[in-house]
């Protein structure tokens, strides 16, 4: 378990329920308290009513992508640290949203070692 000065919350959104569980469960092991959504509008509200240190986002995901979840959090509160993860997602698309303020983007599968060391430089 890493040892921290102040609770760290992350919201980990994703499509795909396995990996929101996965993450849930690593992190949580980790000594990170967690959250998880399965769309992106679930994880705005989420987000409109808790408080949340960092987001972890997919990309790729039906009705509210992770690219257009981060705007609406940059809307919300400018500036709010938020990790892309993909599998897919295209050059452009990773230059763009890095560009906009997104702290990075990590490509599936997921070096969670290197996750966690982005976690914790960014909270």
């Amino acid at each position: 378990m890493i040892t921290m000065q102040k609770e760290v919350r992350i919201l980990v959104v994703d499509d795909d329920p396995t990996i929101t569980d996965t993450l849930a469960d690593i992190f949580n092991l980790k000594g990170f308290f967690v959250s998880v959504a399965n769309s992106g509008l679930n994880a705005l509200e989420q987000f409109k009513h808790g408080h949340f240190n960092i987001m972890l986002t997919d990309i790729r995901m039906p009705e509210m992508d992770g690219v257009d979840l981060f705007r609406a959090i940059q809307e919300i509160q400018p500036g709010f640290p938020v990790i892309l993860m993909t599998a897919y997602a295209s050059a452009e698309e990773i230059k763009e949203v890095m560009q906009e303020g997104a702290l990075v983007t990590i490509i599936k599968p997921l070096d969670i070692d290197n996750l966690i060391a982005h976690i914790l430089s960014n909270i």
